[in-house]
């Protein structure tokens, strides 16, 4: 009988107890994956609020109860440094003989047996560096995201939001995985250069990654299998704090799909000018306007330390889609017209996701009924 290989999956959380309840299920069900021999890293992110305390506790009543076959590791880090940076800490206190690294975020229930169909996947084709599967609403009901796909001029879009289940019936390519649920192979990783970049507190990273190794000449799937629920922002905490979540969410997507990945880079930033300029009109947005300036800092840092012995990372290889930036600037026009500024983006969103669900994951068709 042919062993199996291990693997090894993080989880960071930071100041989580006023969502507790929903945390602790994610632990206990990630606890309760069924893969064997698997290892478990959770890396408290500095959190002050005693969830750290919590989270212990949990991991300890539940380690009284399964196999030596299990392996937990629960990291304190002195401050908050940000997911990407937590991650890559995980990701070096990693077992040498981990073969495959599953990212799982503290608001996701993953399914029992989920992690043996993804090691399937990449086990049959090693060409895959990345897999994702079909990740639900909290409630279930509906797709969360199944993959994410980049277009032409560096905008992001999630695959199916807000679908039902049932419409994803076949595996597609994707620019990256979600970093919700996501699982790779380490030694495509190491190839290509490392887990994540540690210039990004937040956003910036699975992307960057998932870019990176289709760069290399690796490929990223999603494949249709339900392998958990998330609860959609806990993690980020947006409406907490609605300045960094613009901020980080503009700078980290102008830095890395913009710039650094951009090509070329100049007729790319012209290419999002108008989008970006739009929303700093709109919404007289200090945090995107400083965004803009960063990430045009950033990005161009990057090019510099990431392509200076790596050229060949410079052409495009992953999935993008081609959008006409006039259709796009039209529609959201219209939707900020029909529904106002603040629910405008999420239903544009919601409208390309049910989109690409359709045409991509389905046999079905994308109607125009927006």
């Amino acid at each position: 009988m042919v062993k199996n290989p291990l693997v090894t999956v993080i989880v960071v959380n930071y100041n989580s107890r006023k969502k507790w309840d929903i945390v602790e299920q994610s632990i206990r069900g990630i606890l309760s994956l069924t893969y064997r021999p698997l290892e478990v890293i959770f890396v408290d992110n500095g959190s002050t609020d005693g969830s750290f305390e919590l989270l212990n506790g949990v991991v300890n009543k539940v380690l009284k109860h399964v196999d030596e076959d299990l392996m937990v590791k629960v990291i304190r880090l002195s401050k908050n440094y940000g997911f990407a940076v937590a991650n890559i800490i995980a990701y070096k206190l990693r077992d040498a003989n981990s073969k495959y690294v599953a990212l799982i975020n503290n608001d996701l229930v993953p399914e029992p047996n989920s992690l043996e169909k993804l090691v399937k996947v990449l086990e049959d084709n090693p060409k895959i560096a990345g897999v994702q599967g079909v990740i639900l609403s909290w409630d279930g009901a509906y797709v969360d995201t199944y993959g994410c796909l980049g277009t032409d001029h560096g905008n992001l879009y999630g695959v199916g939001h807000t679908l039902l289940p049932n419409i994803i019936v076949r595996p597609i390519l994707v620019t990256y995985a979600d970093g919700a649920f996501s699982m790779y192979r380490t030694d495509a990783i190491e190839k290509c250069g490392g887990l994540f970049l540690p210039y990004f507190f937040m956003w910036g990273d699975d992307y960057e990654l998932g870019v990176r190794l289709w760069r290399c000449g690796y490929i990223l799937v999603a494949v249709p299998i339900i392998v958990g629920r998330h609860y959609r922002g806990l993690t980020v905490g947006h409406k907490q704090m609605p300045y960094m979540y613009e901020y980080w969410s503009w700078l980290t997507n102008i830095a890395v799909m913009v710039v650094l990945y951009g090509h070329p880079w100049i007729l790319q930033l012209l290419k999002r000018i108008p989008t970006i300029l739009a929303a700093i009109i709109e919404k007289r947005s200090k945090a995107i306007t400083r965004a803009l300036i960063d990430g045009l800092k950033i990005g161009i840092k990057l090019r510099r330390l990431v392509l200076r012995h790596r050229s060949w990372l410079k052409m495009p290889k992953e999935p993008r889609l081609r959008v006409n930036i006039f259709w796009e600037l039209a529609l959201l026009t219209r939707l900020r017209l029909r529904l106002g500024k603040f629910k405008a983006m999420g239903k544009y969103h919601a409208v390309i996701a049910r989109c690409l669900g359709k045409v991509y994951a389905s046999i079905k068709h994308c109607q125009r009924n927006t």
